[in-house]
C-alpha cells in the first residue's frame, strides 16, 4: 500500500472531507453520507431522548426511520429527504416517506440504521459478544 503525499492545506482538507458510501438497502444500492460532527451529537441526543412506547415496534424505530432518512443522499451530496429541526426533532419535507418506511419496511430500516451507525462510529453490538472475544483474545 503507498500512501498519498499531501503537500497542501487545501489537499489535506479535501482529502479527510465526509465520505459517501453505497449500501444495499430495500435491493438497491443507495448512497450514505458520513455525519458531520455537529450531526453525530444531534442524531445521538435525539435517539437517546426519543421518547418511545415499548410495546409498539414502529414507535421504536421510528427515530432510527429519522435518523435513516437524515442519512441518505444523492450522488451530488444533497439529502434524499431533507428536514428542519424544530424543538430537537427532524421535520421533513415529506412526512408520508418516512412513515412508509415504518409501515412497509420496519426490520429493514431499523438494520439499514444499525449499518449507517457503524459507518459513522456508533457500535451496536451486543456486550456478551464483545465479553466472548475479550475472553478468547485473553486465552490466546
Amino acid at each position: 500500500m503507498t500512501d498519498k503525499k499531501i503537500n497542501t492545506a487545501q489537499a489535506l482538507l479535501a482529502h479527510i472531507g465526509l465520505k459517501t458510501e453505497a449500501f444495499p438497502i430495500f435491493g438497491a444500492s443507495i448512497l450514505v453520507k458520513q455525519w458531520t460532527a455537529s450531526e453525530r451529537l444531534k442524531y445521538m441526543a435525539f435517539i437517546s431522548n426519543a421518547e418511545v412506547d415499548l410495546d409498539d415496534e414502529i414507535s421504536i424505530v421510528r427515530p432510527q426511520a429519522n435518523i435513516f432518512a437524515l442519512s441518505l443522499v444523492d450522488n451530488k451530496g444533497k439529502p434524499l429527504f431533507p428536514a428542519e429541526w424544530e424543538e430537537g426533532k427532524p421535520v421533513f419535507d415529506d412526512a408520508e416517506a418516512i412513515e412508509t418506511f415504518l409501515q412497509n419496511r420496519t426490520a429493514e430500516t431499523s438494520v439499514a440504521f444499525i449499518a449507517i451507525a457503524k459507518f459513522n462510529g456508533i457500535y451496536f453490538g451486543d456486550p456478551e459478544d464483545d465479553k466472548d472475544k475479550e475472553d478468547t483474545a485473553v486465552k490466546n
